[in-house]
């Protein structure tokens, strides 16, 4: 209770200048908000801008030539995990690679087919054999190319190598694509290989024969980032919060009694001091009045007294002899009390 009414004590003596500052600092904190709101943060961004993408890939086909239990004679198969000799002993590689289509592009396929001989991590055999070898210009947007290899021819030229070699090693097939490019803003080339490999009757393309390239021209420019609810937001309230209290400023200025809140601030210091109890008016009696409770008090401590508080009139007083010594903070209970 005493911190309460200390703390509005202090806020009926400093009103004025509280209701100033506060009313100045929510002010500024209206225009911050509107500030902040009108004139929204610029900001600098990259952005891609003419992306192009270039992608080559190598399909595979066969047409079924021998007789299967598995196939239709005559049948197509298409980008298989695996042929047989016997039943497809044609393959068919097909080159497709695609580019812009709002543009010529100038493009050059290149596949190749290498064989390997290996020892202990070395080669000690080496040869390569172009299969496709082409230069374009696209327009449409893509190109495919189609080569053909006679895997039955390959197989019995790698069994004589063998053969020649007496087991010394192994040979390996690798298949290579190599693209370039030139477009109306970037050019490069895409490599790209997997191994070729036949294990008996059955070949296949081990992975994958695919590559692509995306290209693109970073700028830079400027764009303003919409202002953040949270800051003006913020501002809009800190000032609304601080015109309220300039709002319990003013009401608690206008409803309290700077004297009344010190007395019961006096009260609360001195409250060992002072006893509550009853006291009537007798003539024979001197009654002194006291400016105020603090130096009732002080008297009571000099003479050695308590103080009696009566709450019904609410009036302190010290007896001491013949003498009264009484504080109110109205002096209408003390005029009744006295019979005044």
């Amino acid at each position: 209770m005493a911190v309460e009414d200390r703390l509005k004590l202090f806020v009926t003596q400093q009103a004025r200048p509280l209701v100033v500052l506060f009313a100045v600092v929510g002010i500024c904190c209206l225009v911050g908000a509107g500030y902040v709101y009108l004139t929204p943060e610029t900001q600098t961004v990259s952005e891609e801008v003419n992306v192009q993408t270039i992608e080559s890939s190598v399909g595979t086909s066969a047409v079924v030539t021998g007789n299967s239990t598995l196939y239709e004679r005559g049948e197509t198969l298409e980008n298989r995990s695996a042929y047989f000799v016997p039943t497809t002993p044609n393959l068919s590689f097909h080159v497709e690679t695609t580019v812009p289509s709002d543009q010529d592009v100038m493009v050059t396929q290149r596949l190749t087919m290498e064989t390997v001989g290996v020892r202990d991590g070395k080669p000690f055999y080496r040869s390569e054999e172009t299969l496709l070898s082409e230069q374009r210009r696209v327009s449409d947007g893509s190109t495919v190319a189609v080569s053909s290899i006679n895997v039955s021819s390959m197989r019995e030229r790698l069994q004589t190598k063998r053969a020649e070699t007496d087991g010394l090693g192994r040979f390996q097939v690798l298949l290579t694509l190599s693209v370039t490019y030139q477009t109306d803003s970037y050019e490069g080339t895409l490599t790209t290989s997997a191994p070729f490999v036949i294990s008996g009757t059955a070949y296949y393309l081990d992975g994958p024969v695919v590559e692509n390239q995306t290209h693109s021209t970073t700028v830079q420019r400027d764009v303003q980032r919409p202002s953040d609810p949270t800051e003006y937001g913020g501002l809009a309230l800190g000032a609304l919060l601080l015109f309220g209290l300039c709002g319990v400023i003013i009401r608690t200025e206008e409803h309290s009694d700077p004297e009344e809140l010190r007395t019961r601030i006096s009260h609360s210091r001195h409250d060992e001091w002072i006893s509550r109890g009853e006291f009537p008016t007798e003539s024979d009696k001197q009654y002194i009045s006291i400016l105020t409770l603090e130096d009732l008090v002080d008297i009571a401590i000099d003479t050695n007294r308590r103080v009696i508080y009566d709450p019904d009139i609410q009036v302190y007083a010290v007896i001491d002899g013949s003498e009264i010594y009484y504080y109110s903070i109205d002096d209408l209970h003390a005029h009744a009390w006295l019979n005044l």
